[in-house]
């Protein structure tokens, strides 16, 4: 009776352990995505901004991040205070001016922050987790399994991605959004405006549970391994359990 559940233990200790050797064998993979992912993102939805509203950049405005926290910092006497504030701090904008209205008008823009481009990098090493976890597959998986395996991995990494990724970037559009989001992002995909702006609560969970079905990806990619080693050799000998 005891058996089974000690079985259990000890496969989620062998995940466990498969999981952080792959930490240490992909880390230059890992690293790449961590520092890819966020420039690709970025370039992406640079794009979209550009073919949704047909014009090219024609600023590029850097801020004095450091100074600015650092003003932040010893002017505000509440942390919970400061520490909004300089969540809310921007690190780069680039955008397309309109000038046909005095001084100008900001049409577009994208808004680089510092700590969701963390949150970014956090979420390109999880992808790259991932993708060197797929890419150790061993042959004793059938062509069913590694098929279904496959489904799986590209379902969960693309929904936590997309979700991870599209709550950590500010957009702003003068044309469906009145202030920099993450929303600005989802208006410019094709989600409606006022859908948009009622999921604007809720960016964190979105964040959060994007994370988590990159975890669970990862988990289940080691953890379908670990029970097809322990089936092959039931499928080599007569009467085996058939995969």
């Amino acid at each position: 009776m005891t058996t089974l559940p000690l079985r259990s233990i000890y496969r989620e200790v062998g995940s466990l352990r498969t999981a952080v050797d792959g930490l240490r064998h992909w880390r230059r993979l890992i690293i790449g995505f961590a520092l890819g992912f966020p420039i690709f993102f970025y370039l992406a939805i640079l794009a979209i901004l550009v073919v949704k509203y047909g014009h090219l950049p024609n600023y590029v405005t850097p801020y004095d991040w450091i100074a600015n926290v650092r003003r932040i910092i010893v002017s505000t006497s509440s942390l919970r205070d400061m520490l909004a504030i300089v969540g809310n701090e921007w690190l780069l904008e680039v955008g397309h001016m309109d000038f046909e209205y005095g001084h100008g008008i900001a049409e577009w823009s994208l808004s680089i922050i510092p700590h969701k481009l963390v949150l970014l990098s956090l979420t390109g090493a999880l992808i790259g987790l991932n993708v060197g976890l797929v890419a150790d597959w061993k042959s004793h998986r059938t062509s069913a399994q590694q098929c279904t395996q496959a489904c799986r991995f590209g379902l969960l990494t693309s929904a936590g991605a997309l979700s991870a990724s599209l709550t950590n970037t500010t957009v702003f559009s003068v044309a469906c959004c009145a202030a920099p989001s993450w929303v600005g992002s989802l208006a410019i995909i094709g989600v409606e405006t006022s859908a948009a702006f009622a999921l604007e609560p809720y960016g964190l969970a979105a964040f959060l549970l994007g994370i988590a079905a990159l975890v669970v990806s990862a988990w289940m990619i080691v953890r379908d391994g670990h029970l097809a080693v322990e089936r092959a050799p039931l499928a080599s000998r007569p009467g085996g359990v058939p995969c």
